[in-house]
């Protein structure tokens, strides 16, 4: 609250009074037009990344035949459901059904996409392991750019309420983007570490002499899997606040890991209450998003007169195109325009998820080290060394030509 000199009220700073307000700027801040641009982005290079997967998994041969339709992979299931599953459901005969299934194709999304990659790694078979390995770091590399240029640009937005430039956004890039790589690398590094020594003392166990000590030193087993599931927890539920580290303090990979696990484990139900009430946004953000986009399709199909009946659920047209066979060249233009409009919806989920990452980074370094909101790691700029000037005395040469 800040009053005037003659002690009254003028203005009531709410985010200071109540800092959960700072989660209702998430709506406006995720539909920006460079952050929905950067998830478009990232979408589309996720979905090419993981057919491209399936194809050298599955052979090549068989993605090319047209006669066999594309397997869809396992790795974007949930990204593909997003838009071709359909509603049977209606809100007025089950509404806690259908309420479920418009949260799992909205905001659960990108928790599916990202945190099923690495479950899927860590129990992957011999038989699969090079190919969920290569999909995990294939996944991690496009949104450590993505993701982390979407959060930098979100960072400043709820601090500072200002916003980089190309350039500076692509000079803390350089300067500071390996952090966003660095600090998941390192909490799986560590899990394998762990791991290996886990597995050696249960190795040990089954050695005939060994195995007393074994029995005797078993505290020393349940202690590496305290430390495996110290890490498991953290990088499930606070991986993508890694990000949000680096974007607001410009952290590297030790220090990233540092705050979040701090965080983290001092304030979870803090933690957990703000992903909630994010969520509870997240999906009214969605859903009015999505009825401005059907709508604008909508209208283009009954009033422009274009043959676009189709194109409401016309993401699917980006990913299976085998299913539109038969259409003539001008018609899959058109449902490609409709399909790039369709990309929105699931855009919107992505920037949601960033965004909201970053707002509960700030909530939570607020409460922990109380941190004010708009402090904020700035880029400083680099001046270029010059030599110094040298004056040159000129009077003696004058005295002596006199």
């Amino acid at each position: 609250m800040k009053d005037l000199d003659e002690g009254t009220i003028r203005r009531i700073d709410w985010q200071e009074l109540t800092p959960i307000v700072l989660l209702l700027r998430i709506f406006n801040t995720a539909t920006g037009i460079r952050v929905l641009f950067l998830s478009m982005i990232g979408i589309l290079l996720t979905l090419i990344a993981g057919y491209g997967i399936n194809c050298n998994s599955n052979g090549l041969q068989s993605c090319r035949d047209k006669n066999l339709n594309f397997q869809k992979p396992v790795y974007i299931e949930p990204l593909l459901d997003f838009q071709n599953q359909p509603q049977p459901i209606s809100f007025r005969e089950h509404p806690a059904k259908y309420s479920w299934q418009l949260v799992q194709r909205s905001v659960l999304v990108p928790w599916d996409i990202f945190s099923i990659a690495g479950i899927r790694w860590f129990h992957s078979g011999y038989d699969s392991f090079f190919v969920l390995t290569g999909w995990f770091f294939v996944l991690l590399l496009i949104w450590s750019f993505f993701g982390g240029m979407i959060c930098r640009t979100v960072a400043l937005r709820l601090t500072i309420d200002q916003s980089e430039s190309g350039r500076e956004l692509w000079q803390f890039i350089k300067q500071r983007g390996t952090g966003f790589l660095s600090s998941v690398i390192l909490i799986v590094l560590g899990m394998l570490f762990f791991l290996i020594f886990l597995k050696l003392c249960g190795l040990l166990f089954t050695v005939p002499v060994f195995n007393y000590i074994t029995a005797i030193l078993f505290p020393v087993a349940l202690l590496f899997s305290f430390f495996i599931m110290v890490l498991a927890v953290g990088l499930f539920f606070g991986w993508s606040l890694l990000f949000a580290a680096v974007s607001v303090d410009g952290s590297d990979g030790f220090d990233a890991v540092s705050r979040i696990f701090s965080y983290l484990y001092q304030r979870p139900l803090h933690y957990c209450v703000y992903w909630t009430v994010s969520g509870v946004l997240g999906v009214l953000g969605f859903v009015f998003v999505s009825f401005f986009v059907d709508g604008v399709t909508a209208l283009t199909s009954e009033f422009g007169g274009f043959p676009v009946q189709t194109a409401i659920p016309a993401f699917g047209y980006l990913t299976l195109p085998e299913t539109y066979d038969g259409l003539s060249p001008p018609e899959n233009f058109l449902l490609l325009w409709c399909g790039m409009v369709q990309l929105i919806k699931p855009a919107y989920a992505f920037a949601w998820f960033w965004t909201s990452s970053v707002a509960i980074y700030l909530l939570l370094r607020r409460s922990v080290d109380a941190t004010p909101f708009n402090e904020v790691y700035r880029l400083v700029p680099v001046k270029p060394r010059t030599l110094p000037k040298i004056n040159v005395d000129n009077s003696n040469k004058k005295e002596s030509s006199l």
